[in-house]
């Protein structure tokens, strides 16, 4: 699990499975917010199958839109980098 301090001071939990440079399994959770409240369930569904090193374009397009209470877009991305 990765564990990352957005610079608002909230959490932000990754827990990622990887398969043959594939991503199999992702949660992603943390004391911020997401409106619409499914967009991070959302997203999580989009990655699974995504080769690691790819997911950029498909996290921008699926958080295009939605409002991200106490981290960023940035602060997911380099959360996934570094996992």
């Amino acid at each position: 699990m990765k564990v990352v301090r957005s610079r608002a001071g909230k959490t932000l939990e990754l827990m990622l499975e990887v398969e043959g440079g594939v991503i199999r399994r992702i949660e992603i959770s943390g004391d911020f917010m997401a409106n619409p409240s499914g967009a991070i369930e959302e997203l999580e569904r989009r990655l699974v199958g995504i080769k690691v090193g790819e997911h950029e374009a498909v996290v921008r397009e699926a958080l295009e839109g939605v409002e991200l209470v106490g981290i960023t877009v940035e602060d997911i991305l380099s959360a996934l980098r570094d996992a």
